[in-house]
């Protein structure tokens, strides 16, 4: 298992740089249709208000989808990026949009939603999440809710004599998850987890949860901005709060049974691994300057053996929370020579959401040492969001 983790996380780090690469400009890239300048720039994120109830929801349309069987010997690192090509198609009216041209402007960024004219945060979203980590394993299921509000949390800190000390309550941004397993390796009962920050962080917004949060619970961690993470499952409740942001020279606090919760571990990796490779891939960027309301494909390499292909189309609509966003079907393939790594998938995204709606692909490493290729299968949907009018 810990070579399939490490092999994961190798995928991670490949995709950061791939993006990288892409975004600063490196390495040939392509477009078959012209690109329209109508990226706008992010707006300011909330810091006071804390987020009310949102208005009833509609559950979006639903796509079918096939899992694949846990017994199949297809790897995707036999498959070669699919070529696309363009073709003029007219498109189809859209209700969301004052014209038929938008771009995907804040892929992946805890940005305001436009819509009808006006701008909405996004205080709360509900996901389906499979994983299949390796070809051999079964597919685990979860479904992964997230909520984002700011409230008040009591600090503790230790002295250098261990001794616990009161810092009070504390006003924080709070980003809480709920995990409940469909089919967990071993989680059988839900998760929650709360983690709480100085200020909003895109990032604890996007992620279920991230593993660099755990660099935090060091006793020599001083960062000014983390100030705790709560756990709670099956009755047991694991708390750390950190005094750094607070001033003083005091340590970390941690208080509660870690048993329950170190057996759950490899169900956290897998919550992780295909999500985070997810938001670091670099394609996302191409599409936040061209139209993505008429059919697109492009293609990008660094002529060092990595390379992207990618191809979208406007198709159907979906409604969350009492408003209806356009669809874009997307499809997409990296390959990674040199690494031993490939990548492709589908799905489905709003220019006016920053989250996917939908998302399907395989990943696939092969180990320089041993030549065992692993072959991850990952798949997002977007189940219900709530909205909240940004104040004025």
């Amino acid at each position: 298992m810990k070579k399939v983790v490490t092999a994961m996380l190798i995928l991670v780090l490949l995709g950061m740089v791939a993006a990288s690469g892409c975004l600063s400009g490196g390495g040939e890239s392509s477009k078959t249709s012209p690109t329209s300048s109508t990226t706008a720039p992010a707006s300011s994120l909330p810091t006071t208000s804390k987020p009310s109830s949102s208005p009833s929801t509609s559950s979006p349309s639903e796509t079918a989808t096939t899992q694949p069987s846990t017994t199949s010997s297809t790897s995707p690192s036999e498959t070669s990026p699919t070529e696309t090509t363009t073709t003029s198609q007219t498109p189809s009216p859209t209700t969301t949009t004052p014209s038929e041209e938008a771009s995907w402007e804040h892929p992946w960024e805890y940005a305001p939603v436009k819509v009808g004219g006006e701008s909405y945060w996004i205080t709360y979203y509900k996901y389906d999440y499979k994983i299949q980590p390796n070809q051999s394993a079964p597919v685990y299921e979860y479904i992964i809710e997230k909520s984002v509000g700011r409230t008040k949390v009591h600090v503790y800190g230790q002295d250098l004599s261990g001794n616990k000390v009161d810092l009070g309550e504390k006003e924080v941004y709070e980003y809480v998850t709920v995990v409940t397993p469909v089919k967990g390796k071993v989680l059988d009962d839900r998760l929650t987890l709360k983690v709480w920050f100085v200020s909003n962080k895109s990032e604890a917004f996007l992620y279920p949860w991230d593993v660099l949060w755990m660099t935090y619970l060091s006793p020599y961690s001083r960062d000014k901005e983390f100030v705790g993470m709560e756990l709670e499952y099956k009755g047991d409740t694991l708390l750390f709060t950190n005094p750094a942001p607070f001033g003083g020279n005091l340590f970390p606090y941690f208080e509660g049974n870690q048993d329950e919760l170190s057996n759950i571990t490899e169900d956290l990796s897998y919550l992780y691994m295909w999500w985070a490779a997810v938001l670091h891939l670099g394609f996302w960027y191409d599409w936040s300057d061209v139209n993505v309301l008429v059919p697109q494909s492009g293609t990008w390499s660094d002529m060092e053996g990595h390379s992207w292909a990618w191809s979208t189309e406007p198709d159907g609509t979906a409604e969350y929370s009492g408003f209806t966003f356009r669809l874009v079907d997307f499809q997409w393939s990296y390959d990674g020579t040199f690494e031993g790594v490939k990548l492709q998938g589908k799905g489905k995204f709003s220019p006016n959401l920053p989250i996917v709606v939908e998302s399907e692909g395989y990943s696939s490493y092969k180990d320089p040492e041993t030549g065992k290729t692993t072959v991850i299968y990952g798949y997002l949907k977007l189940k219900d969001l709530k909205l909240e009018e940004v104040s004025s």
